[in-house]
């Protein structure tokens, strides 16, 4: 496309052809705080409790397996419900 045909179209931004692909966040993305805890409780929690887990069922490589697969479960689920809650009253505007 040569120079001239881009200045010949008044594309300001506007977003009714699309060529402007960028949008500002909406209301309910999560930001601030509540992305931090969000992240935290989906990577971190199922991690520290699977090494919770892992010591809690002892030395033998089953017990360890076992534990920490249970407790990246319970990290897995507590984390979801806890992203799930603060992105609920993000949502609400809480």
């Amino acid at each position: 496309m040569s120079r001239t045909a881009r200045q010949d179209h008044p594309c300001v931004g506007c977003g009714s052809c699309g060529s402007n692909r960028l949008e500002a966040p909406s209301d309910s993305a999560l930001s601030g705080w509540r992305l931090g805890v969000a992240a935290a409780a989906v990577f971190v929690l199922p991690l520290v409790l699977a090494a919770v887990g892992a010591m809690a069922l002892g030395p033998g490589r089953g017990g360890q397996l076992g534990g920490a697969l249970v407790g990246l479960a319970v990290g897995l689920a507590g984390g979801i419900g806890i992203g799930k809650l603060v992105s609920r009253s993000a949502k609400e505007g809480a």
